[in-house]
């Protein structure tokens, strides 16, 4: 069987089946577009209120997402294979534009959380949110926007980035992460003297 094939028989299992339930349905379409803002908005209340620890964590996933994202954007311009609905293929469930579907960007910024996490003293963090990047993959399908070879896609930039990455930020992270401290206690300096934020 060929790797083609294989991704068109796998998104034949993953997509929404024909007589799919209601609940089943809402489920997949709330993973696959819904939850990475409520993950925008908890990394936000982390970041006003952790402790340094917890954001430079979070300065360590937003930096390698970043890049894993604009290499992925870069890669699905140029690639530009279509997306299931382009090629009437399975059920769609919400809408989106027919842009290029390899590689999956939602995977790509979900995985690159996780591994931020895993690759870091909160290993058990990222091992959840590895478990999160493989339910919004199998959403992506479902919902049938993407192929489950994008989310492969999006997973294996993730992982180089970080594998990469990681030399790099042992190295700069101290210097990186004071200056950044700094700026954001000059900043918020008013609302972290009344404990509002951190």
């Amino acid at each position: 069987m060929s790797l083609e094939s294989l991704n068109l028989e796998l998104f034949s299992l993953l997509n929404m089946p024909e007589h799919a339930s209601v609940l089943m349905q809402h489920f997949a379409i709330f993973i696959a577009h819904d939850l990475v803002y409520i993950m925008i908005a908890i990394f936000a209340l982390l970041w006003l209120r952790g402790n340094n620890g917890t954001k430079t964590l979070l300065v360590k996933a937003f930096i390698f997402t970043v890049i894993a994202l604009s290499i992925s954007e870069i890669a699905s311009y140029i690639l530009n294979t279509p997306r299931p609905f382009v090629m009437h293929v399975g059920h769609t469930l919400i809408e989106h534009d027919a842009t290029g579907s390899f590689p999956s960007n939602h995977m790509t910024i979900f995985s690159s959380i996780a591994f931020a996490y895993y690759f870091s003293v909160r290993r058990d963090i990222g091992k959840f949110l590895l478990a999160v990047a493989w339910l919004v993959a199998w959403s992506r399908i479902y919902v049938g926007v993407h192929f489950p070879i994008d989310m492969v896609g999006g997973f294996m930039i993730a992982l180089v980035v970080n594998l990469i990455g990681l030399p790099l930020w042992f190295k700069y992270s101290e210097k990186l992460m004071s200056w950044i401290l700094s700026l954001h206690h000059f900043l918020f300096k008013p609302l972290i003297s009344k404990n509002i934020i951190k």
